[in-house]
């Protein structure tokens, strides 16, 4: 399965594990759902980790199947993009993402939909490259860029598509801290179940998060993305 899911002692790490880049298509979207539908429905996870296996986070939209997506497929793919994003920042605990190296387009936007992110100096990448792919943006990743960076940095970004290294990154805001690949996700795990702690978090994460998952809540029950007219 493209994304893996362990639970220990109340920390789930999600994995993204699809080779080489952990890109997203189809079959990796529904995989993240069906995990996040897990988490929701579970009781007992107190704090998430999210990383990637191999050398890449997730690289974005897998730029050599997805294009060649007939109509509905491309429909599908665009509904499931909403729906993963949304759903994993909507998770009432901490999650943390360990960026362990390329966070490209949509896998950015993955990073930036968890509550903290962690990045390997050596080996993490960052790009919201879809302005070089020619690929327009899904309403809910629009959203979550809106809500994350500070409108200097997300028009950077967005329109020059440049490539960041996790030293540039932390500069800019994009991450908050920085440590050796070796130590990344027991970092990020640490951060995690550290936040955990507080008995407040769930309530004024909600409260922090609310305004947008309410926008994102209303594209995904109109189901019909603005994207879908220059994509299609």
């Amino acid at each position: 399965m493209p994304v893996g899911l362990d639970i220990t002692a109340g920390l789930a790490t999600l994995t993204f594990d699809a080779p080489p880049a952990n890109a997203l298509d189809l079959e990796f979207t529904e995989a993240l759902i069906a995990r996040l539908d897990t988490l929701k429905a579970m009781s007992g996870v107190n704090a998430a980790v999210v990383t990637g296996a191999g050398r890449a986070f997730c690289a974005g939209v897998n730029v050599k199947v997805v294009p060649g997506y007939d109509a509905d497929a491309k429909r599908a793919m665009v509904n499931n993009i909403n729906r993963m994003a949304s759903m994993l920042y909507a998770l009432p605990f901490p999650v943390v993402a360990a960026v362990n190296g390329a966070a490209i387009g949509g896998g950015m936007v993955l990073a930036l939909a968890c509550d903290f992110r962690v990045a390997a100096r050596e080996t993490a990448r960052f790009a919201l490259a879809e302005v070089s792919a020619n690929i327009p943006y899904p309403a809910v990743p629009l959203i979550v860029l809106e809500d994350m960076l500070d409108p200097s940095v997300r028009r950077d970004l967005m329109l020059t598509g440049r490539n960041f290294d996790s030293d540039g990154a932390l500069k800019l805001g994009i991450i908050d801290h920085e440590v050796e690949a070796a130590a990344l996700v027991n970092t990020a795990a640490m951060m995690a179940t550290t936040l955990a702690r507080s008995p407040g978090y769930a309530r004024v994460k909600s409260q922090l998060r609310g305004p947008a998952l309410e926008r994102m809540r209303a594209v995904i029950e109109k189901g019909d993305d603005p994207m879908l007219q220059d994509w299609i």
